[in-house]
């Protein structure tokens, strides 16, 4: 038995020997990227420069657009009640030293620099870029606004009309209706 024992014992530590060659890992052959991706991440990059320009001017576009409203602003005139119907009509004459106005873009600016109705504002062309500017239902509060020394009412019209163009002058000084006409002091 001890042969068969010490047979057996052989016959059971088989070793296979097989040679595999060791291969080393595959490599990666570089993958270039495609014109897609190399555009995509182009343009998010300019799409995050532009948030970023556009973050850092706000600022700026904060304060002149505030600086422009101030300007634009209608002149606090009116301290007077409400507009009337029994109040006397102010006429006045003004100028167009840039000769681009209409009449109609005049009546626009002139209610946004008084702060009034465009209604009540009439607007008559003289020639030569001059023009006759009725206003009614408002009261002697407009003789002060454009009259007085020191008054804002020139720059909040001019301010109203550099949209279209044009520099106004006043050529007549505000009135009432049935008062003489009066040219401003040199």
């Amino acid at each position: 038995m001890q042969h068969t024992t010490a047979h057996h014992h052989q016959s059971h530590n088989h070793q296979v020997s097989v040679n595999f060659p060791e291969a080393s890992p595959p490599t990666l052959t570089p993958r270039r990227r495609g014109c897609g991706c190399t555009l995509s991440i182009l343009a998010l990059l300019l799409v995050l420069l532009f948030l970023t320009l556009l973050a850092l001017e706000s600022p700026f576009i904060a304060l002149e657009n505030s600086r422009i409203q101030a300007r634009m602003r209608a002149a606090p005139y009116r301290r007077d009640p409400p507009p009337t119907t029994t109040a006397e009509a102010i006429i006045l004459g003004l100028w167009d030293e840039r000769k681009s106005i209409t009449s109609l873009q005049l009546i626009v600016c002139i209610s946004l620099a008084l702060g009034i109705d465009e209604t009540h504002v009439a607007v008559m062309p003289e020639g030569s870029y001059f023009y006759k500017v009725t206003i009614v239902h408002e009261g002697a509060w407009v003789l002060e606004a454009v009259n007085s020394d020191g008054s804002l009412f020139l720059d909040a019209l001019n301010a109203q009309a550099t949209r279209f163009g044009a520099q106004i002058v006043i050529s007549h000084l505000a009135r009432r209706e049935d008062a003489p006409p009066t040219s401003p002091p040199p």
